[in-house]
């Protein structure tokens, strides 16, 4: 809401008094009320009464005061200040003439009916259309029109102008429907509310047909940089916008023109439809008359040679013309009166429905209390059936995990005997691949490759097999072993996993060599890479991090994924042994990670990506071009960089 300036504080050339001091009239009585008061000082309640008169009247020659300060709100279609700058020394006269001192307040149209609907003003200076619209319902009264500088008849006064640039020609305003338009907004009566009635007298729905309409806000002349920017193909303007841009330097002639141009006898300026009544001074109906009286009689008697009239760009004021055509163009825009004012009626609905909600809260809040009461008898019964089936549901997950342990053991069991059987077939797959090796020449030297990586591949499962069964019994063999190499390895290995998600990880790599088990430190990288796998299997951008860094005495290998995460509960169990959010999971893999990490004296944290203060120090050595992702989880290993054995 714009700042209302005061009359009184604008420079003119005659000084201007705001309010006129009237005190002579209260000094006689106030002389004599203090005359018997000296003589009647015995005479206690005649001293109080007195006392009593006294503020009575200095309380009404506040509220005099008061009274003779009024606000006027003028229409605001451009800056404020510009708005301000024409009317202000009109208003200033009048308070010069009648001693009323005025408010100027530059309103855009959503505030000036806010305004009026709060009773926050005494007059208006806008256009018929506004003045007509608040008629009824606020009882605005139509006091004087104004007479514009250019156009001698006031009741041709605005019009509606379609600007573009001279490339686009048109030849009806069906062809609009094709173009981009914009406009200020869509109260503005020269700039879109004419507009509007010329659409719907050809029969075009304004919002409906054109599609491509939109509104831009103030101030207009904004507008025509839109057009020059090529932002919009057409601009809806007031008349005589376009001559004035062109008139102050603002446009050079011949950049825009006004399509389906119109000529008017007596009006200066290109427009594209009908002539109507130009600006209008209103007053509220809570003014008072006999104020409204002198404001309009100082009003008449500025003259097309006043410098208020030549600022305020006006020959001078006329009493009101003829406003049908207003009345007219509202109909066919279904505005008050051809519609109800719905939003009017709501307002006065409002108490009426608080009541009559009170009332209905009120037997509620009856039938809650009664409702309570039958619950409350119930009560004892529900916990008793809640605690029965809470008790069957602790009884049912233990059986769960019972039955699950047990599919464990049996599981290790039968693996253990499945791993002795695969090591009769991978010991013959070497074998005959060691004999083709031996009976191949130096001419097939692809062949002998080929068969050197099978062997190299059915050595590692016999490892793998071999730690598989021997796990808990015998110690890992440690060696000295590149992180960079064996992370690389681990990802060629699970490629064709990354190419099913269209997945490339993000690698921050750099030699480090460390002493670990290589095989089991492997399937550690694998478990957390098919872990993230799975929780970025939904993900519509899937985003892996791989880093490796260091500090004095560990090495420390970070996975960041961007997948769905973890809850804070699951978080804390990650590495209790049968807890796993996967249906079919056994809930063992990054137990089985924890103890082959602490066994290389190691360890291993997760985070979810949330939590970036607590990841940020652990992070901060693989530098600022590392990720740091909005969802899924951080996976952080530490190995000991000097301890061997």
């Amino acid at each position: 809401m714009k700042s209302p300036w005061s009359i009184g504080s604008l420079e003119t050339k005659c000084p201007v008094n705001l309010r006129r001091e009237n005190t002579y009239s209260l000094k006689r009585p106030l002389q004599a009320w203090r005359i018997v008061l000296s003589a009647a000082l015995l005479f206690i309640g005649f001293i109080c009464h007195a006392d009593l008169a006294l503020a009575s009247a200095d309380t009404r020659q506040d509220s005099n005061d008061e009274r003779r300060k009024y606000t006027v709100g003028a229409l605001a279609f451009a800056d404020p200040d510009t708005v301000y700058r024409r009317w202000a020394p009109s208003l200033a006269r009048v308070s010069a003439q009648t001693g009323i001192e005025l408010v100027l307040v530059p309103l855009r149209p959503d505030e000036l009916v806010e305004r009026v609907s709060k009773d926050a003003l005494d007059f208006i200076i806008g256009n018929a259309l506004i003045t007509v619209a608040l008629k009824k319902d606020y009882g605005v009264s139509h006091l004087l029109t104004l007479v514009p500088t250019i156009h001698a008849n006031p009741e041709q006064a605005v019009g509606t102008a379609i600007i573009a640039k001279n490339t686009i020609e048109i030849n009806n305003l069906e062809d609009l429907k094709q173009l981009e338009l914009i406009s200020s907004d869509p109260n503005a009566f020269g700039g879109f509310q004419i507009f509007a009635g010329e659409l719907i007298n050809q029969g075009i729905s304004p919002f409906k047909d054109l599609e491509h309409l939109d509104f831009v806000g103030f101030p207009q002349d904004k507008l025509l940089d839109h057009i020059l920017r090529d932002s919009a193909d057409v601009a809806i303007l007031p008349s005589c916008v376009l001559e004035s841009a062109i008139a102050s330097g603002r446009l050079e002639e011949g950049q825009l023109h006004v399509l389906l141009s119109q000529v008017h006898p007596g009006f200066n300026c290109q427009t594209s439809g009908s002539l109507y009544p130009g600006y209008a001074f209103s007053k509220l109906g809570n003014t008072e008359h006999q104020i409204a009286r002198q404001i309009v009689r100082a009003l008449l008697d500025i003259t097309e040679q006043d410098p208020e009239a030549k600022l305020g760009r006006y020959r001078y004021w006329s009493v009101p013309v003829e406003d049908s055509q207003v009345f007219n163009l509202l109909m066919r825009l279904e505005r008050w009166p051809f519609v109800t004012n719905w939003q009017r009626l709501v307002e006065k609905a409002i108490p009426w429905a608080l009541v009559i909600t009170i009332i209905l809260l009120l037997g509620y809040f009856h039938h809650l209390r009664v409702k309570r009461l039958v619950i409350k008898r119930t009560q004892a019964l529900s916990d008793e059936m809640t605690q029965h089936e809470n008790t069957q549901k602790a009884l049912f997950e233990q059986q769960k995990q019972f039955y699950r342990a047990q599919r464990i053991l049996l599981t290790g069991e039968m693996a253990s005997g499945i791993a002795h059987e695969v090591n009769q077939p991978l010991a013959g797959i070497r074998y005959l691949a060691q004999g083709s090796i031996y009976r191949l020449g130096d001419s097939q030297s692809e062949l002998k490759q080929a068969l050197t990586k099978m062997l190299q591949q059915v050595d590692r499962a016999q490892n793998t097999v071999k730690r598989f069964r021997q796990f808990c019994q015998q110690p890992s063999v440690y060696q000295a072993c590149d992180l960079k190499e064996l992370i690389e390895d681990t990802l060629n290995l699970m490629q064709p996993d990354f190419n099913r998600i269209n997945l490339k990880p993000r690698l921050f790599l750099w030699p480090l060599t460390v002493n670990v088990d290589a095989s089991l430190m492997q399937q550690v990288f694998v478990n957390l890479l098919r872990n993230a796998l799975d929780a970025m299997e939904t993900s519509p951008v899937p985003q892996l991090a791989i880093g490796v860094s260091n500090d004095s005495t560990n090495a420390i290998i970070t996975f960041s994924d961007a997948g769905t995460g973890l809850s804070e509960a699951a978080l804390k169990r990650l590495f209790f042994p049968f807890e796993t959010s996967k249906a079919n999971g056994l809930g063992l893999g990054m137990v089985v990670c924890k103890r082959i990490v602490e066994e290389h004296g190691g360890k291993i944290q997760a985070f979810n990506n949330q939590a970036f203060p607590e990841t940020e120090i652990i992070m901060r050595d693989l530098g600022e071009h590392f990720p740091r992702f909005n969802t899924g989880l951080t996976i952080i290993l530490t190995l000991p960089l000097k301890e061997t054995r």
